[in-house]
């Protein structure tokens, strides 16, 4: 068959601030031998190929593509020649590996027999590492973005505390990292830093304190419904520069919120009750 092939495709930089953000999965795989593995990434892409009437098109059975993908300069000193490769399964949730890629001055090359999303990573084995996040009147620092830095490779890994505080994610096994608590992943300054040494055994933080109280907005009021009762089973949505953060009502209505400011500064914030 011929006819017009029209190609999306998208490359995730794996140095960037926002890749957590933009990639699929949290860099959880299984390699060829079907083992559990954590990824250093060197680079993604999303490919995508659909006709002229806007059907999904694959590579046909039995055929190859070949894809390139940059390598940045500030990683490529630690890329190896040759790379697996690994796309996303949607259905798991996990990177499955597939194949292979070999570095070619300032990118990697490699065939892939479908298109999706494609990553160029070294496996490695993991731990789970968790901490809790808490003001310094004890109370669960809710939304803090934490920030994991691999010291030895530069890689990060990053998640959000929950209501409670707690925070949990895949770390690389017998590695030296670097823990920040930061407000958002834009905010330039942390406003908590700690370097830890992991094993091969699970690694718990425990409680974790941000001490600078300049770090911090408290926000506290009252809803009341349209008669004037307290609102027992609502919700608070804080709006900061277009982003939304929900946190739940005391049975009497009050709130008293700890919000974490970036880089100490002040930011006009919304307030939504319902």
């Amino acid at each position: 068959d011929t006819g017009t092939i029209n190609v999306a495709a998208q490359w995730i930089d794996p140095t960037g601030a926002d890749r957590d953000l933009i990639m699929p999965g949290d860099l959880r795989a299984i390699d060829a031998s079907d083992n559990m593995k954590l990824l250093t990434t060197y680079g993604m892409a999303a490919v995508e190929l659909t006709g002229s009437a806007g059907e999904k098109l694959q590579v046909a059975p039995g055929k190859k593509a070949m894809l390139t993908m940059p390598l940045p300069a500030s990683i490529a000193g630690s890329a190896p020649a040759n790379i697996p490769l690994w796309h996303f399964d949607e259905a798991k949730g996990l990177w499955i590996e597939e194949g292979s890629a070999v570095k070619n001055g300032n990118t990697y090359e490699g065939e892939v027999s479908h298109f999706s999303f494609w990553n160029c990573d070294v496996p490695n084995n993991y731990v789970q590492l968790d901490l809790t996040v808490k003001t310094p009147g004890n109370q669960p620092l809710q939304f803090a973005y934490v920030k994991i830095t691999d010291l030895a490779s530069s890689q990060t890994a990053s998640g959000y505390t929950d209501s409670n505080g707690y925070v949990i994610g895949a770390v690389p096994s017998n590695a030296n990292l670097k823990v920040e608590i930061f407000y958002g992943y834009t905010c330039g300054a942390p406003v908590y830093t700690q370097t830890v040494s992991t094993s091969g055994s699970n690694l718990s933080l425990g409680t974790v304190t941000i001490t600078n109280t300049s770090a911090f907005a408290v926000l506290t009021g009252n809803v009341t419904n349209c008669a004037g009762a307290p609102v027992t089973n609502g919700v608070i949505y804080l709006n900061t520069q277009g982003y939304y953060s929900r946190y739940n009502l005391s049975n009497t209505g009050s709130f008293n919120i700890s919000y974490l400011l970036c880089d100490g500064t002040s930011v006009p914030a919304a307030i939504i009750a319902e």
